[in-house]
């Protein structure tokens, strides 16, 4: 403890709110994002099983960035040539998500959901606790959590938005009344709440 202490004071404001966060995913191991396997994988006395012909090849597989390669020759190729409509081979089936079109194809894969929360000012605070699993509803109480996490580490955060101005800003961002429409100053900015959200959250 003496030791992440004394770290701690080393680092600058970007490497204390690094270090907090992985603090927090240790003490708090239930809320990170990290699952125990379903069960247990057995590492001895598996039973052997008839190997492939491919398997037992003694010829080198390609490196990664050859996979990758093959695979980008592959699609530029598809994309060219029209396939004939008596093709055997069956497209790719993937999950159909709402607007995946908007993202670029390269990040297709990474994409875990999307997530088309209610237009109402709060959009970006829904889609972040609709993402958590808390329900996008549930906007208010991550609105509260973040300004928690603003007046506690508010000298921290003042150096990392740049200076106490900047700070009462966002602070003032997060505090709406939930009858009425909210307007553009307390929509969320991105820029800056990140380092915030992934400090509660993460």
């Amino acid at each position: 403890m003496e030791m992440i202490s004394k770290r701690f004071e080393e680092l600058d404001v970007y490497g204390k709110v690094t270090l907090k966060s992985k603090l927090r995913e240790i003490a708090y191991h239930d809320l990170n994002s990290m699952c125990a396997p379903s069960e247990m994988v057995k590492t001895k006395g598996a039973q052997k099983r008839p190997m492939t012909k491919q398997q037992i090849s003694t010829q080198r597989d390609p490196s990664y960035w050859k996979h990758v390669d093959a695979l980008h020759s592959e699609q530029n190729s598809n994309s060219l040539v029209k396939r004939n409509a008596s093709s055997s081979e069956q497209p790719f089936e993937r999950r159909t998500m709402l607007m995946l079109d908007q993202f670029h194809l390269c990040i297709y894969d990474s994409i875990v959901n999307i997530v088309d929360v209610k237009v109402d000012g709060n959009c970006g605070y829904r889609a972040v606790v609709a993402l958590l699993g808390m329900g996008e509803d549930s906007w208010s109480l991550e609105r509260n959590h973040l300004l928690k996490e603003l007046t506690k580490w508010s000298d921290d955060y003042i150096n990392l938005v740049g200076g106490i101005d900047r700070f009462e800003e966002l602070k003032r961002s997060l505090l709406v009344d939930g009858l009425s429409m909210v307007i553009m100053d307390k929509w969320m900015n991105i820029t800056n709440m990140r380092y915030v959200i992934a400090s509660r959250y993460f």
